[in-house]
């Protein structure tokens, strides 16, 4: 019975340990150039490279981002096997002050934390035609972004899934002691596990072990986790995991961002071009036919684009995805973000939600 599966699971809230530098004996972490310097309303762009000994999931934070700035991964998590490529592009505003920064990215893989840091040196704002100009929002400042995932999308009964995550706010830096609560549903929808009051460490990253029994169930289960911190709007995400096999659909997002036609990513868009958000969805379930929604919202929180696309995902196949769109010419200068969701099949047609994931770019003048 699943009551068996509630008390037999069991959560550690973890504070993985910091590596402060970029290179250990599992993993080197690299960005390049080292610093850059920019007027206040322009943007800077770094080339990032993680190289891992094993395939490992990564998710990448900042820290030290300067005040009235965004920082923006693209992507900001996806699979290193063993290579993982990024951009971080730190987008200021006229009203940052002039200063000498040092940001530092972090990269979490598996758990363990590397980190490099970039010096950016911002001077006074001038006219620029490759200035980011009102590209930074109070709206947004005070929302809570998190993402989850598990080690593994298939266990079976008697091992141990590890639930990990990453709270950040909207410029892209990491949230410390945010409260995080996961709970895991069973595909009957019977609670399987519930842990209230785990906590983020420095780096915005938190971790939950939770132990199946000999007898757990098999079938998809699903994991709900919710983030919140006094002065922040909390919010919400999942993702799935199956146990044994199971017949019921159960899609991840291992990837989503924001690019060009051919795939390479980018940050930064003008109006009236078309921009194309890609994703990379993983089907641990079985074979099925199911929705991507993708939801644009301006820099005041308003949706200004919505898009579905149905699509067929064989049992174990992993897809990359496509949906294009373009601003109009008038549209808003600023970071806009993205929310990717996956449900199995119209909402009106008593769909449900499998997977979401969020990501970023910038319109700029």
């Amino acid at each position: 019975m699943l009551l068996l599966v509630t008390t037999g699971l069991s959560a550690v809230g973890v504070v993985t340990p910091f590596v402060w530098a970029n290179t250990t004996s599992q993993l080197s972490f690299q960005i390049q150039p080292s610093s850059s310097t920019i007027n206040a309303g322009a943007f800077a762009k770094f080339a990032m490279l993680l190289v891992y000994n094993s395939t490992a999931n990564v998710a990448l934070v900042a820290k030290g981002v300067p005040a009235d700035s965004v920082a923006i991964f693209n992507p900001n998590a996806g699979t290193a096997n063993p290579a993982f490529n990024s951009t971080l592009t730190i987008i200021t505003s006229p009203a940052t002050p002039a200063h000498s920064y040092v940001v530092m990215a972090v990269a979490i893989v598996n758990g363990l934390e590397v980190t490099d840091n970039v010096t950016l040196q911002v001077l006074a704002p001038v006219n620029t035609t490759s200035s980011a100009s009102n590209t930074t929002s109070t709206t947004f400042e005070s929302t809570l972004v998190m993402r989850v995932t598990t080690d593994r999308p298939v266990y079976q009964a008697n091992s141990t899934v590890n639930i990990q995550g990453e709270v950040t706010d909207f410029t892209g830096s990491a949230v410390a002691n945010a409260t995080v609560s996961v709970q895991v549903d069973a595909s009957s929808g019977a609670q399987a596990f519930l842990s209230n009051n785990l906590q983020t460490d420095s780096a915005g990253a938190f971790e939950a072990d939770a132990s199946l029994p000999s007898n757990a169930p098999s079938g998809t289960y699903t994991v709900f986790t919710s983030a919140t911190k006094l002065g922040y709007a909390g919010t919400t995400t999942q993702t799935t995991f199956v146990v044994g096999t199971s017949t019921t659909p159960s899609v991840v997002i291992k990837m989503v961002y924001a690019g060009d036609s051919a795939g390479n990513p980018s940050s930064i868009f003008t109006p009236g071009r078309t921009i194309w958000i890609w994703l990379v969805i993983q089907n641990i379930g079985p074979a099925f036919q199911g929705v991507i929604w993708i939801q644009v919202r301006d820099p005041s929180g308003i949706p200004v684009q919505i898009q579905i696309h149905v699509y067929s995902l064989e049992a174990g196949q992993t897809v990359r995805e496509n949906l294009g769109f373009s601003l109009l010419p008038n549209a808003t200068i600023g970071v806009y973000t993205v929310n990717a969701l996956i449900s199995d099949k119209l909402i009106s047609q008593g769909g449900t939600f499998l997977a979401s994931s969020q990501t970023q770019f910038a319109l700029v003048g």
